[in-house]
């Protein structure tokens, strides 16, 4: 059979990074709001207390000796800078401020986005110094007349997620965003059963194949730096693997490519599906390991002439991700994508996730086993927050993820979808680790996860700069059904 024609142009290493320094430093989330308040003349919540200490405990020094008068300037000077700095500090750095829980419920509200308008017009790639910049605007009660409209998008969606949850129909967490403003940020249920821990906002969940758009780009971004052979994404993957993860290079294999194993096109059978893979999720393995469970398999079809969704190709890309920088999947991720990006609850574990991360389950009150990053890698292994995917997203209409470039072939199809659409959702075509789809006629790009005790969505229309993540540790929600409704409402508005 003739290949498909698409447009577009080591040693064992495995890790575990966290990027994450969270507002937690602030000792605790009414702590900071408060802080937030006083550095930058907002107004403090009714409830919160008073910060009992100072910001910094550096004790000033003058120049200019013993003089009172002049140690006196000295010392207003400097410390009217160090709040100033700090002030700049948050401005920039914080991407939410969450105020007390109200009334019980699970959802709580934070100070809006406001980051630079990203169209491509007001935004170049040199140009990325001022991406997020917070506004402060104090959080109103529930039932207060100065609350938002009940006609409004976000009252709407607030009103559409209580619903979801009262009916558990919806356990976890949900980020509306359009052009910079938060249209809804809720949570509901609770991260850990158990324990009666409640989810918020900003907890943590595995993201599953959310996973596959960071492995892509970081492939995409090797690629510019010239990291690949002389023929970029299409070159041949198995020079890339022998000898660290495989002896020699079965037959099959040779034709398959770096750009068919990150779109879905090599033919390669998913290990997701294998018993023996199934079996082994919650213990500890390596990326060789991973490999043998599926290199010896038959192909599906001949690489480059069909479409079928498979694991194994994201786990081919992150062996050769590492194969070629030298470095853990992991500490790639961190160095190319979540430390530039600020992207601090976001990262991968070949263990397991962060304390305090959502357990997850099959059901309400049906616990799922706890995976090991290990085992999901460069496919599904990555956990995050709404907040941090909402900011992922963003990146890539401001350039901040890479060059504009990149960015559209990123989102280019690649590949067409079957006719029921790629894994049965609406869709056209596959794209680097984005599905393609139209919604009410505006351009769409997003991609689920599913996968033992966990489902997630991260929808993305570029051209109207709206974000809709609903992360779940419940695995029958429908996250991809409530994400396209949110992303409905946020156009109809």
């Amino acid at each position: 059979m003739a290949r498909m024609a698409f447009p577009g142009n080591a040693g064992m290493l495995d890790n575990y990074t966290f990027n994450g320094e969270k507002m937690a430093k602030c000792r605790n989330v009414v702590g900071f709001v408060a802080m937030f308040s006083a550095l930058t003349g907002a107004a403090v919540p009714l409830g919160t207390p008073a910060i009992a200490e100072s910001a910094t405990g550096a004790a000033p020094t003058s120049p200019d000796g013993d003089h009172p008068a002049a140690h006196k300037r000295h010392r207003d000077k400097q410390r009217q800078s160090e709040r100033e700095r700090q002030r700049q500090n948050l401005l920039r750095d914080v991407t939410l401020a969450v105020t007390p829980v109200q009334k019980g419920d699970t959802d709580s509200r934070a100070l809006p986005y406001n980051w630079q308008k990203t169209d491509a017009v007001a935004n170049s790639y040199n140009n990325q110094d001022n991406l997020s910049d917070i506004t402060s605007r104090p959080a109103q009660n529930a039932d207060s007349s100065s609350a938002t409209p009940d006609d409004s998008p976000g009252a709407k969606m607030q009103e559409y997620l209580r619903d979801l949850a009262a009916d558990d129909k919806f356990t976890g967490s949900v980020l509306v965003m359009r052009r910079g403003e938060v249209l809804a940020r809720f949570a509901a249920g609770e991260a850990d059963e158990d324990k009666h821990i409640p989810n918020r906002p900003d907890t943590v969940y595995r993201v599953m194949s959310i996973t596959k758009q960071f492995t892509s780009m970081i492939m995409l971004k090797l690629r510019d730096q010239g990291k690949l052979r002389r023929r970029g994404l299409d070159s041949r993957v198995c020079p890339y693997l022998v000898p660290a993860y495989i002896k020699a290079c079965p037959a099959a294999w040779r034709p398959i490519t770096i750009r068919e194993s990150l779109t879905h096109t090599s033919g390669i059978p998913n290990v997701e599906k294998l018993p023996s893979y199934l079996a082994d999720v919650t213990r500890p393995t390596t990326t060789r390991q991973l490999i043998q469970k599926f290199v010896n398999l038959p192909l599906d079809f001949e690489p480059g002439t069909s479409w079928k969704y498979t694991n194994s190709g994201y786990v081919v890309a992150g062996a050769i991700i590492q194969a070629v920088t030298h470095k853990p999947y992991g500490a790639v991720l961190q160095e190319l994508i979540t430390g530039p990006l600020n992207l601090r609850n976001t990262g991968y574990s070949r263990g397991y996730p962060p304390e305090g991360y959502a357990k997850g389950y099959f059901t309400l009150g049906s616990p799922a086993p706890v995976l090991n990053g290990s085992e999901l890698f460069a496919a599904t292994g990555i956990y995050s927050t709404v907040d941090d995917i909402a900011r992922w997203d963003r990146a890539f209409g401001s350039y901040r993820v890479a060059p504009p470039a990149t960015v559209k072939q990123a989102f280019t199809p690649q590949a067409p979808c079957p006719s029921t659409g790629c894994l049965d959702l609406p869709s056209t075509a596959y794209a680097f680790g984005w599905l393609v789809d139209r919604l009410q006629g505006h351009r769409l790009r997003y991609h689920p996860g599913l996968f033992m005790g966990y489902t997630a969505s991260n929808m993305y229309l570029p051209d109207d700069d709206i974000q809709v993540v609903v992360l779940s540790n419940v695995q029958d929600t429908d996250t991809a059904g409530i994400a396209r409704h949110l992303a409905t409402l946020a156009l109809d508005s």
